[in-house]
């Protein structure tokens, strides 16, 4: 990958935009809502430009989406069984925010 040329990585970068996009509407709690709240259609989304005029997830929103705020996190797109690692700040603004590290999933072709 460190020598593919400027198109062919605009290309895989937008390629790899639309998966987590689609990903995220399809088993995020929070992106599904956020996405219907700001009207935005997931599959609109299909070049990294596009990123540019979506709203700012903020920290406080992050924070505002786990625990203790709520009682799961909202964040998270994968059931427990398949996060292997939560990891947090330090919690410098007054509360930590967490982020979940999910397994890979083996994929079948």
């Amino acid at each position: 990958m460190e020598n593919l040329g400027r198109e062919e990585l605009d290309s895989l970068v937008d390629e790899r935009i639309k998966y987590t996009v689609k990903y995220a509407a399809e088993k995020s709690p929070f992106y599904r809502k956020w996405f219907r709240e700001n009207n935005v259609t997931p599959a609109d989304i299909t070049t990294h430009e596009d990123l540019l005029e979506l709203p700012i997830v903020t920290s406080e929103i992050i924070r505002n989406n786990q625990p203790p705020e709520t009682p799961d996190f909202r964040f998270k797109s994968a059931g427990w069984k398949d996060v292997y690692t939560v990891h947090e700040t330090s919690g410098i603004s007054g509360v930590p925010k967490s982020y979940v590290t999910v397994r890979k999933s083996r994929r079948t072709s």
